[in-house]
């Protein structure tokens, strides 16, 4: 291949059509030529040339005049140099996005949406909530929960762990209609004084976060990420729900459906003995092939660490490993909870079947 013929192919690729770039060539090694000296040193057909021409003047990349017969002139190259570059430089750029898309998580396991108003988020957060399968957990308003209302009542029917963390003023008395739904549309409900932003976690690896204040002002996140909704799990679990008194439960005492392995152990640890026999069936993510599995077995062990026996460090404590080994049929496995790494399975929610 020659010089004009890759000219040529860069042109076109550039946006010119063939005949366009040959006669631009064409003129360009003569400066200034009639349709007839065009012809002589391109393959253009003359009948053509007179269009090719007009159309590159439109474009400004030659000038045109009459003088016996059509003749055409570059008075620069500038235009057409600069669009080369411009064309370069797209192409520089998307090399760049390319590499750039290439080292970001692949979009099937990392998922994050932004949204610009709080009612596109709890519009959102609703139809993921419709979809539940095992365990709902929601920080909200009165107004929010409202809103909320009727999936809730959906998924609770359908047998759905649902615990709501009602985000309220203690001195409001917006609340007190509230109560008469709760056994409609929670597993437990807890009054959070925290002034927390909007959460929902839905069956682990959802959470939607919705934020509207005067400092940060209104927007929406919501999160398919196994790694980011555990860490907005810690923060429901520790600033959100621990702390606070329960205004609802199914009920008293200790429910038999955990979505906490560390609940599960501290409830264990207090109500059973050595000789005595707890089975459990887990619902969770087998974080080897990342896929849902139910395991149902006997608890034979409790994994913990108790790295400050003298202090009181429930704060510290829930970053520690927390864990059971359970043994099925198949053998035996390891359940941890949210962020759980080094364990078999990351329960979503633990049935406790049976205590012998």
């Amino acid at each position: 291949m020659n010089d004009d013929d890759e000219l040529t192919a860069v042109l076109t690729r550039a946006g010119f059509s063939e005949y366009e770039a040959e006669a631009y060539l064409g003129l360009l090694r003569l400066h200034d030529a009639s349709v007839g000296d065009l012809t002589d040193i391109c393959s253009v057909p003359r009948a053509r040339l007179y269009d090719v021409l007009r159309d590159l003047a439109a474009d400004g990349y030659v000038e045109t005049y009459e003088q016996d017969t059509l003749r055409a002139r570059i008075p620069n190259v500038d235009r057409a140099v600069e669009e080369l570059r411009d064309w370069a430089d797209g192409f520089e750029n998307a090399a760049d996005e390319l590499e750039d898309v290439w080292d970001r998580p692949s979009i099937e396991h990392t998922n994050i949406s932004v949204f610009q108003t709080q009612a596109a988020t709890i519009k959102k957060a609703i139809g993921y909530v419709n979809e539940a399968d095992y365990v709902v957990q929601i920080c909200a308003s009165p107004a929010e929960l409202l809103e909320m209302e009727e999936a809730l009542t959906a998924v609770h029917e359908r047998g759905v762990t649902v615990r709501i963390a009602l985000n309220i003023d203690p001195a409001s008395s917006s609340t007190a209609d509230l109560p008469d739904m709760f056994s409609r549309i929670a597993t437990e409900v807890r009054q959070c004084e925290a002034n927390g932003p909007f959460v929902a976690l839905v069956d682990g690896s959802i959470a939607v976060l919705g934020i509207d204040n005067e400092l940060d002002g209104e927007y929406g996140l919501v999160v398919n990420d196994n790694t980011l909704t555990s860490l907005l799990h810690w923060f429901f679990q520790l600033q959100l729900w621990e702390p606070w008194d329960t205004l609802y439960s199914e009920s008293v005492g200790h429910p038999e459906t955990y979505v906490s392995v560390r609940q599960l152990i501290r409830d264990l640890e207090m109500l059973h003995t050595e000789d005595e026999t707890v089975r459990v069936r887990v619902n969770g993510v087998d974080l080897r092939s990342h896929e849902m599995v139910e395991v149902e077995g006997e608890v034979v062990d409790v994994i913990y660490t108790d790295v400050y026996p003298t202090r009181d460090t429930t704060f510290a404590q829930q970053f520690i490993q927390a864990a059971l080994r359970i043994r099925t049929d198949d053998g035996e496995y390891t359940v941890g909870g949210y962020g759980a790494v080094v364990e078999d399975i990351r329960a979503i929610e633990i049935d406790v079947i049976g205590i012998e």
